[in-house]
């Protein structure tokens, strides 16, 4: 085991004796792998004496608590204190405390002691006490890389001085565990890796690791686009660039690496890669939830301390990390761990001893390395990959190291932080502190670092001359994406109908089980017959049978459908049942993934942990890997999309403006104003439509960032899925999804409104009135068109139109106008039952006016702060006032 005492053979045997007593299995140890050799069922049996006992507890120690005391920090250790000071206080084995010091109390401490597992603690305490050693060669180009890294740091610095700059000066470890993890990727069969990062040390990881062209790079900051004339973007600030890359290795092996866009709100881009990683382990069936684990892509998250500590959206992501429906198969976390939070002092920005102590909560390996010590980080890289190529968890390290400047190179840190820079001046790089140990060596010739600057300026100063004439190159729409385009300038419609008996062939074997499936009772009348008997009669076809016929028609087409969210597979108000389950054996069942013989295209539906933000990131995340797959998240109640604001906002509305990347994910939002009072109301559609680049003076096209719906029918349903995987473009899309309309005799479809030559319908128009009698048109959207059309009918009233505005946006303004022009003359209101500074008045009326040339008047309710009130008759008055606004020519 140590190899350092080997020659103490009674020792030995007491540490043999020590691990054979704590583990209930065996397996091969590492090539090489010192006193490991001895097994439990051949341990020699000895007496232990006192010294030996002492002996024991010192190796025991150690390893549950030698991480407090380890060299891990470039300022110091301090004076920590654990249980081990105790241990130590009584221990007189100086040798062995040598050498358990060196292994446990070096550059890396590792915690992992609170793992449930024997077999995994000794695999890591072997990975720990038998440590891997870096070839001269890897240690040569490493450094390079990271003089490299550093000279390209203090170019963009001086040459663009008035730009905010996030380098990686004092973290350049993080770097060089990048290029070291790369080069062992292809003999752990890892292909794909996928990243996350934020700002710090972004640009040398692009440019130094991922071959971002100087040219590209210095024509961004030469405030050019990165991207090809061809390809539509506003573009993102410069910490924000991506890159996609095939990347030879020196034993021949190659791994695709991708690093992902990122806003400023950090660690968000977390959940997005974990997505990605998972839909390409899907691909390649290379999970052991879609087949064989090998070749098992991998995702890098790299984040900086202060953040993975204080944003919550890591929990949610470690809580991801083992689920069924979630895991990536392990990622590796890499913490650039700068102790320093913006300004905040290492010590005010955490309640945990290391800022990786999450990993404690679900039984991951958390090592903590010195970022100034070379040998530390290839022993964290091996242990990482290692651990995730064996067990495929996550493990995380924090690597600790410094930030040689302030948060953007222009703050002072100074103000906050006079200490803490007092030593960092006094601090050397890593790459300088390795290029001492190479020339004293004689490893390196002495001009080796002016060498390498000198290339490098060479190569950057021709591209700065010459940047501006260059075109980047085409990066999107290849792949998995090379059938897909952008949206063209055209409002256009798709056929999306199908035939009609392969739709009563999906409906009726939406509700086939298995010969001996135990089905709940309940579903027997309200799900299995009633969906026979919409079969068979062709009519009263609702909300979840039209959804289950867009599903299953789509995977007959070779589409895979994910559907992901709380509650989904029986659905919030039990509508759904898309996935049942065996009342004696709780066995799940999903029909539609049995349509037919050998079918390849499957339904995911995912119950998800009870999370908004992380999950909402891992289905974007998911839908930019595989545009030939649905992908849908549904919120329980429409206003839980709220925990996930940054999401929508950063990534689902705005990707493809910035990044030229394409999502059709689609989000379900239950909203209805039905008594439940401030919350499980509103979905905020007035949020939706304000975040679109719906153009309010001209007619919107097929190009607008999101599409926001609030139909009516199960058949308008039915197609706006089905429209989602048809066209050649991605956009997202944004229902209003019904609540009380689920189950309304009213909102129903025939079977002929799915079949071929059908289609969405952008507005509907009102065939039951004569247009002559007409005088006033009320146009709606959504579940409040019942609410009109039922009290119209009450009233015996045949002077009022009903106009419904199916989807809101893209705009449908010559849809509208057609409907408008059949009644000249009537008085026209928008109405709605949201609040006037909520729902879409404030929308549609500037379009109304400004495309179409008419005067609205409003028909709701009056201004409220809350989504909804939360007195009953008070909720109840209300309803019946816009009703009265809305007939008030008639009442």
């Amino acid at each position: 085991m140590l190899r350092q005492l080997q020659h103490n053979e009674r020792l030995a045997l007491i540490l043999s004796r020590y691990v054979s007593s704590t583990t209930n299995k065996t397996h091969s140890p590492r090539e090489g792998a010192g006193l490991r050799g001895y097994q439990s069922d051949s341990a020699p049996q000895i007496l232990l004496s006192q010294q030996d006992k002492e002996a024991e507890e010192l190796i025991r120690g150690y390893r549950h608590w030698g991480y407090r005391h380890a060299n891990t920090s470039p300022f110091g250790t301090g004076n920590p204190t654990s249980p081990l000071t105790e241990i130590l206080s009584n221990s007189s084995d100086s040798e062995l405390r040598r050498v358990l010091d060196s292994l446990y109390c070096g550059g890396i401490g590792v915690q992992y002691m609170h793992i449930p597992d024997t077999d995994k603690q000794n695999f890591i305490t072997e990975l720990i006490e038998n440590r891997p050693v870096l070839s001269q060669e890897e240690l040569v180009k490493v450094t390079e890389t990271l003089i490299r890294s550093e000279n390209l740091d203090n170019f963009l610095a001086n040459k663009y001085s008035n730009l905010k700059q996030y380098g990686g000066q004092g973290a350049e470890g993080t770097i060089a565990f990048c290029e070291l993890l790369f080069n062992l990727c292809p003999r752990n069969k890892v292909e794909d890796v996928v990243i996350a990062i934020a700002h710090r040390g972004r640009i040398s990881l692009l440019t130094e690791l991922l071959q971002l062209p100087y040219l590209r790079l210095l024509k961004k900051y030469g405030g050019d686009s990165e991207f090809h004339p061809d390809e539509r973007s506003i573009g993102d600030v410069l910490s924000h660039l991506w890159q996609s890359v095939d990347l030879e290795q020196s034993d021949g092996g190659s791994v695709h690496v991708s690093l992902l866009p990122n806003p400023s709100h950090l660690e968000v881009a977390n959940s997005v890669a974990l997505g990605k990683v998972r839909a390409k382990q899907r691909l390649k069936k290379s999970s052991p939830h879609y087949g064989e684990s090998r070749n098992s892509p991998l995702a890098l998250l790299i984040h900086g301390d202060a953040a993975f500590t204080g944003q919550g959206i890591s929990l949610e992501n470690a809580m991801m990390s083992k689920l069924p429906g979630y895991s990536s198969n392990g990622s590796i976390h890499l913490i650039t761990n700068n102790l320093i939070g913006f300004t905040a002092q290492h010590g005010a920005q955490s309640s945990s001893f290391t800022a990786g102590d999450i990993g404690r909560m679900y039984d991951v390996p958390v090592i903590s390395v010195n970022g100034l010590d070379m040998n530390a980080i290839y022993q964290a890289v091996v242990m990482a990959i290692e651990w995730r190529t064996r067990y495929q968890e996550d493990i995380i390290i924090d690597l600790q190291c410094y930030r040689l400047h302030g948060h953007n190179q222009h703050d002072e840190p100074r103000f906050t932080n006079p200490l803490m820079y007092n030593v960092v001046d006094k601090l050397s790089p890593l790459q300088d502190r390795v290029v001492t140990d190479l020339l004293s060596r004689n490893v390196v010739p002495e001009d080796f670092v002016q060498t390498v600057i000198s290339e490098q300026n060479a190569e950057l100063t021709t591209a700065h001359k010459t940047c501006a004439d260059y075109t980047p190159p085409r990066m999107c729409f290849t792949g998995n994406w090379d059938h897909v385009t952008q949206a063209g300038s055209d409002l256009t419609t798709w056929q999306t109908g199908y035939e009609v008996e392969d739709l009563r062939c999906i409906g009726v074997k939406s509700t086939e089980l298995p010969e001996g499936f135990k089905h709940h009772p309940t579903l027997n009348r309200a799900h299995i017959v009633k969906r026979t008997k919409m079969m068979e009669s062709g009519s009263g076809i609702d909300w979840a049978m039209g959804e289950a016929l867009a599903f299953g028609s789509l995977l007959l087409q070779g589409y895979n459908v994910r559907l992901s969210g709380e509650d989904v597979s029986r659905g919030t108000f039990s509508n759904r049942h898309v996935t049942m389950y065996d009342q004696d054996t709780g066995a799940p069942y999903t029909p539609l993934n049995y349509l037919q013989a050998e079918q390849t295209a499957k339904l995911e539906a995912v119950d998800s942990l009870l999370s908004e933000e992380g999950v909402v990131g891992f289905e974007y995340g998911y839908s930019l890997e595989d545009p030939n797959s649905l992908v849908l998240w549904e919120a329980q109640f429409g206003d839980f999309f709220n925990p996930a604001q940054v999401m929508f906002d950063q990534f689902v509305v705005s990707g493809e403006a910035k990044w030229v990347l394409q999502t059709g994910l689609v989000t379900l939002l239950p909203h209805g104003y039905d008594g439940n009072g401030p919350d499980h109301t509103s979905a905020r559609l007035e949020r939706w439509l304000q975040l679109s680049d719906s153009k309010e003076c001209t007619p919107d096209t097929d190009d607008v960032n999101v599409q926001v719906a609030n139909c009516t029918t199960p058949a308008q349903y039915f197609h706006l899925l089905r429209r989602q995987m048809i066209r050649p473009f991605r956009k997202p899309l944004v229902l209003m999804s019904p609540k009380a309309l689920l189950r309304s005799p009213d909102a129903v479809s025939d079977i002929t409104d799915f079949g071929p030559g059908t289609t969405f319908q952008r507005v509907i128009g009102d065939t039951t009135t004569d247009p002559n009698l007409v005088k006033r048109v009320l146009i709606c959207s959504g579940k409040h068109y019942y609410t009109l059309r039922n009290k119209r009918d009450s009233l015996q009233d045949n002077s009022t139109a009903i106009i419904r505005v199916e989807e809101l946006c893209p705009f449908p303004s010559s849809e509208l106008q057609k409907e408008l022009n059949k009644y000249p003359g009537a008085d026209m209101f928008w109405a709605q039952e949201e609040s006037r500074n909520s729902g879409a008045w404030s929308f549609v009326n500037p379009r109304v006016k400004s495309i179409l040339g008419h005067e609205l008047s409003y028909a709701g309710r009056t201004e409220c702060a809350a989504a909804a009130v939360g007195i009953s008759k008070l909720h109840a008055k209300e309803a019946q006032d816009i009703l009265n606004q809305a007939f008030s020519h008639v009442i």
